[in-house]
C-alpha cells in the first residue's frame, strides 16, 4: 500500500465512523479528498473493496493501540484509566450507523472485526486482571477467566446488535459499564488508590 492509499483509507476511515459506511458514496469521498472520481478508482477497484481496506486498517489501529500500551508498561489501574481515555474519545466522534451499516451490508467484514475484537478485548481484560492480582490491588479470590468473559461478551454484544439507533455507544453508558467492572475487581486498596487518583472527577467535569 503506497502513501496515497494510506491518506485515503485513513481519511475514509473517519468518515465512515462519523457518518457511516452507507450513506457516504464514492462520489462524497473523491469530494472530500479533493480528487477526481478517476484518481479515486486508480486507488481502490470500488467501494466494497475500499470497506474492507477500512476495516483492516481499523484492525491494524487496534494493534498498534495494544503495542503502545504495553510500552507504557504501567500499572494494572494505570492501564485501566489509559483505555477508558481513550475510547471515551472515540465515542466522542463515534456513529452507530457504522457498526450497523457493517453489520447489515457487510456482515463478512463485521464478523472479521468482532472475532478480532473479541479475542483481543479478552487477552486484554484478563491480561489486566492478572496483573492487578499480582500488585495486590485487585480481588484475589476472583476467577479472572470468567471474569473477562464475562466483560468481553458484554461490551462486544452491543457491537453485534441489528438496531440501527440505540443508546449503547455513548460516553456516558461507557463509563457506567467501565466503573460497574472496576468497582467489581477492585480490593479496598485498589479503590483506596482509584480515589487518591481522583481521575473520575476530573473527566466529569
Amino acid at each position: 500500500m503506497d502513501d496515497a492509499q494510506k491518506n485515503l483509507i485513513e481519511k475514509v476511515a473517519a468518515l465512515y465512523l462519523s457518518y457511516g459506511v452507507r450513506s457516504v458514496t464514492m462520489d462524497d469521498v473523491a469530494r472530500h479528498l479533493g480528487i477526481s472520481k478517476k484518481t479515486l478508482y486508480s486507488l481502490v477497484k470500488d467501494k466494497n473493496e475500499l470497506v474492507r481496506l477500512v476495516v483492516d486498517s481499523q484492525i491494524e489501529v487496534h494493534r498498534q493501540d495494544d503495542e503502545e500500551l504495553k510500552k507504557m508498561n504501567v500499572s494494572a489501574l494505570e492501564e485501566m484509566l489509559v483505555v477508558f481515555k481513550k475510547v471515551t474519545e472515540l465515542l466522542q466522534s463515534f456513529n452507530p450507523s457504522y457498526q450497523y451499516d457493517l453489520n447489515k451490508y457487510y456482515p463478512h467484514l463485521s464478523s472479521k472485526f468482532l472475532d478480532f475484537k473479541q479475542e483481543q478485548l479478552f487477552n486484554n481484560i484478563k491480561g489486566n486482571l492478572i496483573k492487578g492480582k499480582t500488585e495486590g490491588i485487585y480481588r484475589e479470590e476472583m476467577n479472572v477467566d470468567i471474569i473477562a468473559r464475562m466483560n468481553t461478551d458484554r461490551n462486544i454484544s452491543m457491537f453485534r446488535s441489528n438496531e440501527e439507533s440505540h443508546n449503547w455507544h455513548t460516553k456516558e453508558i461507557f463509563q457506567e459499564i467501565f466503573l460497574y467492572h472496576i468497582h467489581a475487581i477492585l480490593n479496598d486498596k485498589g479503590r483506596e488508590l482509584l480515589k487518591q487518583k481522583n481521575f473520575f472527577q476530573k473527566t466529569s467535569k
